[in-house]
């Protein structure tokens, strides 16, 4: 896990404003062309000095000016994904000012590792959405600004800028993009990253068929057990709170599924991978073409397999237990890996299940 090390004044600072959560009672402001085609559009000049630690550090493309939002490790959140936040410390509401008059509203989240450090490679997130609050906050501010942000890239940070009097963050950081170094489409092994990509798909899936059905197996001795007055698991509690959820909002989209009975994960995951698609603001080297197409297997085309890629970490299919594999899927740069690393994951996921299931007979 590659850190930089930052100030401990900065160090605090995530510990002074807070997530807003809840649905907004009124149409918020949108950002309509702030976003990151804005923010690559800016000709910043970075200092002289930096262009040595590019090299040294073998990072590719231009250096970017961004302002960085301090988050803790858990807080962290992947493409496509969102975060609604209160922020209501005149420091944070000069960021947020900075950004979108700067930088297109488009901010990093700076990942913290106490008790000095920062991740290198921060989610790049647009500022979807905002509203100003009136009213005194007891931070000496008369406003708290509500903002919703998605992630829609990645950056390596090169360097935390010295801001003097400002005490927000800002600093020079890199895009990242997967298979950066590719040659024709193949990975660092030689094999064809389409392919490859496809063949770990098809894993994917059959794993994640595997354990919808495991948990079908776990709810019904669940109901069962709900006769003796057993209490549900957390898990399972917060599933069926998000199964509830998007079942309202994709109820047109999704009307075939509506009898099935174990379509609500299925659900779930659909929606993550739109989400994740829609998200994708990553150019592609790769042509879907170098791949073998076999009658009745349609070859799927890298957009798809990089929202794929991204859409199995999702928080609302697992629990906080795959947190170290958030962290590893974004510092990963290689599509083919961070599909691996999913893969071991669901399959962990998987044995865990198996496990409870046992002991669940056993029991009765």
């Amino acid at each position: 896990m590659n850190l930089i090390r930052t100030r401990q004044k900065q160090n605090r600072q995530c510990k002074n404003f807070g997530f807003f959560s809840e649905t907004m009672s009124r149409q918020p402001f949108t950002t309509r062309l702030c976003d990151m085609s804005e923010w690559r559009d800016v000709m910043f000049e970075p200092p002289s000095m930096l262009n040595d630690l590019v090299k040294e550090d073998n990072q590719e493309g231009p250096l970017r000016e961004i302002c960085i939002l301090p988050f803790p490790l858990n807080d962290v959140i992947l493409q496509g994904e969102t975060k609604e936040l209160c922020l209501y410390e005149k420091r944070f509401h000069d960021l947020f000012e900075k950004s979108m008059r700067d930088h297109g509203g488009v901010i990093a989240m700076g990942l913290l590792d106490p008790p000095a450090s920062i991740l290198q490679t921060m989610p790049l997130c647009e500022i979807e959405s905002y509203r100003k609050m009136e009213g005194d906050t007891g931070f000496g501010t008369s406003y708290s600004i509500l903002a919703t942000i998605r992630v829609v890239g990645r950056s390596s940070l090169l360097c935390i800028e010295d801001n003097g009097e400002n005490e927000f963050m800002t600093g020079w950081c890199t895009e990242v993009s997967d298979d950066a170094n590719s040659v024709d489409g193949k990975t660092s092994g030689g094999r064809d990253i389409i392919q490859l990509g496809n063949d770990l798909a098809d894993r994917l899936e059959s794993v994640f068929e595997s354990i919808i059905r495991l948990e079908n197996e776990l709810d019904q001795m669940e109901d069962y057990d709900d006769e003796y007055d057993i209490e549900p698991s957390d898990v399972t509690i917060k599933r069926m709170i998000l199964e509830a959820e998007i079942e309202d909002e994709d109820d047109d989209e999704e009307e075939e599924d509506d009898d099935d009975e174990d379509g609500s994960l299925r659900l779930i995951f659909q929606r993550t991978l739109r989400h994740a698609k829609a998200s994708d603001t990553q150019g592609y080297k790769i042509s879907s073409s170098s791949a073998t197409t076999t009658p009745g297997n349609a070859v799927r085309p890298i957009q798809e397999l990089t929202a794929l890629s991204w859409a199995y970490f999702s928080n609302d299919l697992w629990s906080s237990e795959t947190l170290h594999f958030r962290l590893k899927a974004l510092e990963v740069d290689e599509l083919c890996e961070r599909m691996k690393v999913a893969l071991v994951m669901m399959m962990e996921h998987r044995s865990k299940l198996k496990e409870t299931l046992k002991k669940s007979r056993g029991s009765n």
